[in-house]
């Protein structure tokens, strides 16, 4: 029933126009059809798979159970199937346990008959070594990587090149051995490579908190699946990456093995919505459209649907047009990988329902959909004759009759003719050679070349370096990126001239000759560089030239480039000369203080990184701050670059007294206290300066500075200056929103209210037009100590209101109540209960302890209403599924962007709204309508990745609840239901704990009629 269903979905929905991401719609072409290769008999939650040289396929299976949990615990309950299609008609019909006892196989490749497989924390080969067709040895090639979630081992692919190559994300890390006993180690997700036993490991890029899996273009470039490329930004997360040497991305910083910062990070090549990419292949086959040949296509597991990317260049990078190829609207459709068979049609991975632990989609459904593997084929390309060449006695064809092969049309066939070409070595050169100045398609040329990359003899090198005369970009292109990968030090003077050349303007061709010159080049290749460097570049070509300067260039060579007179040489060698390997006193202070008076933006910045790096050079740093403070005028980037350098050396005693006398000092400028202001409230130390506290007390007397110095307090939490802040949270004549920012910073420390301070939460409470008063008042009043007349008030108040939640104020009942009002609480929360409010076990528990024993009926019954109540959250979503269909997307966006539910007041859509809660922006595009339905009426269910809820409860014994925005060894920064910050130094902290209540109002939706309802969830599903 199931694998009917979701062939019908996927039927219709692949011949619908696909729209593109962009926007634009282009049709997916006639012709083809989808059916099942693989079903619940063969394989259940396969997650990814791999052909062997006989067209075997192999699929990892997940256990189904938690992912997470499984790695970190090494349970070992997944395993590898082995499927066989025997009669060709396209149906795996056998299927038997390839290897069994694995920790969730992530990646698996076939190379030379073993079975490369990714099993935490090692990387191992399987064999089978008897032919009954289960693995019967086991190979340790490396270990030492990281085991906590799915950003582990995974990703596993051979290139070109004949490098294994792989894919580790954060926090799992690695910590590799190399050849030389020296360990490869990192905690940032990269890309790294090796040979197949393991030697030769090295980190080809990192950034990345999970990038899935790589693709390798014909000329050698590497495309990768980037989830949390950054942080949603627009409703844009994810991304298609170009992966270079060296190459740095956003999202992690570099943390373990040094390698080298070369200025930004590398932008994408295309974003997208959190569709959580996985799989990616390179379509090399001749049985689809014509215009589909050498597309990517990817499998997005979060839009339920299989992508296809058209890659064009775009300077010495490419740019992605993107349109969906294959789509379900069926939400138990996940594709997790995707891979072409020799026949040219398309396997796609499906991995059913299991994986709903750490993703917010399906938790109470748990449909436990099984999964499959499907094929799209086209009807018009002929499928051929033995695709996979079992037919061939490959024991015995001349190398003439293989390197002819390797233009075969088919992929599968063109593969292993380059392998035993490898393998025969250099009896293979002179044929292979002589291909090269053939008549051979540029393909077969571009193969010829990377499988004499692969020979080790030196005399292979040399028909490669002859391709450099060739009048076809492409083709030397990839001879350029052969010796590049080969290091061939014979190779640095044709490439040398290359890059000089001036009738070779072509972007790629630069970029893979500056590549090839970072492992080629030696010194007398730097005055290339450097000119090339002073031209107009990409961001991607400007990386490979600095890369190739830091592996070329020693440190003298640097020092003297910072004497160059153009900035971006100059901001280069800075750059590199303050990194290792180069030692720290190689640089001196004077060199850098220098650039700080550079107008060139780069070069300026590039210096105040460098600067705020050396805690060793605070008393200069100090003298120059001071110089900069007492200066007339300061031009923006000045201004930025004071403010960076006092918080690099904000723990510095000669900074510290300099930034309070300056603020304490009646003769400093408004301007510049006003920026000092803005410092102070960016610091991260535990303790302020007392005379920091002092400025800050002068700001919030003055009313000119008075906002912004509350802000800073309620943010830094300042103890010293409780008594200011609660003279204005008192003084009616200030602002309400002054007040409550005011009673905000204090209300941690001095928690019960005075009965003024009480009215004015109150009122804020009741205020239908503005829900940020709401929610920042409900805020305060969390970390209160309220009374049984304050609390009976308080949720009075809010009866009826969707916004806020009774149990966001029983943690401040913290005192023990009459019968009277304890009757009127139970009755408040009864009626809550009824209305939808479902409380966690914890949220009762102080309210239990306070009640009176008169009251313990009430108590009772309140008790079996929430018992009844609990188990109905499955007919709870059936009841509201018809709401799905039908609603008007016009008047959902008023509903979102009103004032009753205030989505909008933690929620962005576009630009507008809020940060408290996940940007919607493209949500109806990577989650089903059921999924949104679920995340609204259920909230505590499952988390969005990144806003889980937390609770900080303070040695002194407040209590802060709120996501974790940002973390340093020295503070975690919160940010509450209402949008506000508030630091809280580690030094304070006595206990951080995940809360299992998330920021999400519970019962949101009895606050609308169930039109609004139902518009509310067609705008969402339409947000795309």
């Amino acid at each position: 029933m199931f694998t009917a269903r979701l062939l019908r979905s996927l039927a219709l929905l692949m011949f619908l126009p696909a729209a593109s991401v962009t926007a634009a719609t282009h049709p997916i072409p006639a012709g083809f059809i989808i059916e099942q290769a693989a079903g619940e008999k063969q394989v259940v939650f396969p997650m990814f798979a791999a052909f062997d040289d006989r067209g075997r396929l192999f699929v990892a299976e997940s256990s189904g159970l938690d992912l997470y949990a499984e790695l970190s615990a090494q349970t070992r309950k997944c395993r590898i199937k082995l499927l066989e299609d025997r009669d060709g008609d396209g149906r795996f019909e056998t299927a038997i346990a390839f290897a069994e006892r694995l920790v969730f196989p992530m990646g698996l490749v076939w190379r030379d008959g073993k079975l490369y497989v990714a099993d935490p924390p090692d990387l191992v080969t399987f064999e089978d070594t008897d032919g009954d067709g289960k693995a019967d040895k086991r190979t340790v090639v490396l270990t030492g990587f990281g085991h906590k979630d799915n950003g582990s081992l995974h990703g596993l692919t051979f290139g070109p090149d004949g490098l294994l190559y792989m894919t580790m994300g954060t926090p799992d890390g690695y910590r590799l051995k190399r050849d030389d006993g020296s360990f490869l180690e990192g905690t940032s997700g990269a890309l790294i490579r090796c040979r197949a036993d393991g030697s030769g490991i090295e980190v080809v890029c990192r950034g990345f908190v999970n990038l899935v899996e790589v693709a390798f273009l014909p000329a050698g470039e590497i495309i990768g699946t980037d989830n949390w490329y950054q942080h949603p930004t627009g409703g844009m997360r994810d991304a298609l990456v170009h992966l270079v040497d060296g190459g740095l991305f956003p999202y992690e910083p570099d943390v373990g093995t040094p390698q080298p910062v070369t200025g930004v990070s590398l932008p994408p090549l295309s974003l997208f919505p959190a569709v959580a990419l996985s799989g990616l292949e390179l379509y090399r086959g001749d049985t689809f459209p014509v215009e589909m040949r050498g597309n990517l296509f990817s499998a997005q597991h979060n839009t339920r649907k299989v992508a296809r990317h058209v890659l064009t260049r775009f300077g010495s990078t490419f740019r992605s047009e993107d349109f969906d190829f294959v789509a379900s609207d069926d939400p138990d459709f996940h594709p997790s990988d995707v891979l072409e068979d020799a026949d040219g049609s398309l396997l796609v991975i499906d991995t059913g329902g299991w994986y709903v632990q750490h993703c917010p989609t399906g938790r109470i459904r748990d449909s436990r959909a099984p999964g499959g593997i499907y094929r799209v084929r086209s009807t018009k390309g002929p499928r051929g004759e033995d695709p996979w060449g079992r037919k061939l006695d490959w024991a015995n064809v001349s190398e003439q009759s293989l390197v002819e092969r390797l233009s075969d049309r088919r992929p599968a066939v063109g593969d292993r003719a380059a392998g035993i070409l490898v393998k025969r070595g250099q009896h293979s050169i002179a044929r292979l050679a002589s291909a090269l100045s053939g008549p051979a398609s540029l393909d077969a040329k571009q193969r010829v070349l990377w499988v004499l990359s692969q020979i080790p003899d030196e005399a292979a090198l040399a028909p490669v370096r002859e391709t450099l005369k060739s009048f076809d970009r492409d083709l030397v292109v990839t001879a350029v990126r052969v010796l590049g990968r080969r290091a061939d030090r014979n190779a640095e003077s044709d490439l040398g001239r290359l890059l000089e050349d001036e009738r070779q303007p072509d972007a790629p061709l630069r970029m893979a000759v500056v590549e090839a010159l970072a492992r080629c080049g030696d010194a007398q290749s730097l005055n290339s560089i450097w000119r090339a460097l002073t031209n107009q570049t990409d961001r991607f070509l400007e990386h490979a030239l600095v890369h190739a300067v830091h592996r070329i260039a020693d440190t003298a060579d640097l020092i003297l480039a910072l004497d160059n007179p153009h900035p971006k040489v100059k901001a280069a060698a800075l750059l590199l000369v303050s990194q290792p390997p180069r030692p720290r006193q190689a640089l001196a202070f004077e060199k850098v203080a220098n650039c700080l008076l550079a107008s060139d933006p780069r070069l300026l910045n590039t210096a105040l990184e460098v600067l705020q790096k050396r805690s060793e050079w605070a008393r200069p740093t100090a003298a120059l701050i001071g110089n900069w403070i007492e200066q007339t005028e300061l031009s923006v980037g000045q201004r930025e670059a004071l403010s960076g350098l006092v918080l690099a050396f904000q723990r510095d005693g000669a900074v510290q007294e300099l930034i309070g006398a300056t603020m304490n000092s009646s003769k400093t400028p408004t301007d510049r206290f006003v920026l000092l202001l803005d410092v102070v409230g960016r610091s991260s130390l535990s303790e302020l300066p007392a005379s920091w506290i002092a400025g800050l007390k002068r700001a919030i007397d003055d009313g000119t500075t008075r906002g912004q110095a509350v802000r800073i307090a309620a943010r830094l939490q300042v103890a010293a200056l409780d008594d200011g802040l609660l003279r204005v949270a008192e003084d009616r004549d200030q602002p309400v929103e002054l007040r409550l920012e005011a009673l905000r910073a204090v209300v941690g420390r001095k928690p019960k209210l005075s009965a003024p301070l009480f009215d004015l939460l109150a009122r804020q409470l009741g205020r239908p037009d503005n829900p940020v008063a709401r929610l920042g008042a409900m805020d305060i009043l969390r970390r209160s100590h309220l009374d049984d007349v304050q609390l009976a008030r308080a949720l009075s108040v809010i009866q009826g209101d969707a916004l806020i939640s009774p149990g966001s104020l029983l943690s401040a009942f913290r005192e023990s109540t009459g019968a009277e009002n304890a009757r009127k609480l139970v009755k408040s929360l009864s009626d809550a209960v009824e209305k939808g409010w479902r409380p966690t076990a914890g949220d009762l528990d102080s309210l239990w302890e306070r009640l009176p024993v008169e009251t313990s009926a009430e108590a009772g019954r309140l008790r079996e209403t929430i018992r009844n109540h609990a188990q109905e959250d499955a007919a709870k979503l059936k009841q509201y599924e018809p709401l799905l269909t039908g609603g008007s997307a016009e008047r959902g966006r008023e509903v979102f962007f009103g004032n009753k539910v205030a989505c909008s007041t933690c929620h962005s859509i576009g630009d507008a709204g809020g940060k408290v809660g996940p940007d919607l922006t493209k949500i109806g595009a990577i989650r089903s309508g059921r999924d949104i339905l679920e995340s609204i009426v259920l909230p505590n269910i499952s988390f969005a990745q990144g806003y889980d809820s937390y609770r900080v409860t303070t040695k002194d014994g407040g209590e802060i609840t709120g996501m974790i925005v940002r973390q340093s060894a020295d503070a975690v920064v919160l940010r509450g239901a209402s949008g506000a910050e508030i630091q809280v130094p580690r030094s304070r902290i006595g206990e951080l704990t995940r809360s299992a209540i998330s920021v999400m109002p519970e019962a949101l939706e009895q606050g609308m009629t169930a039109d609004e309802f139902r518009d509310l969830l067609m705008f969402l599903q339409k947000s795309k």
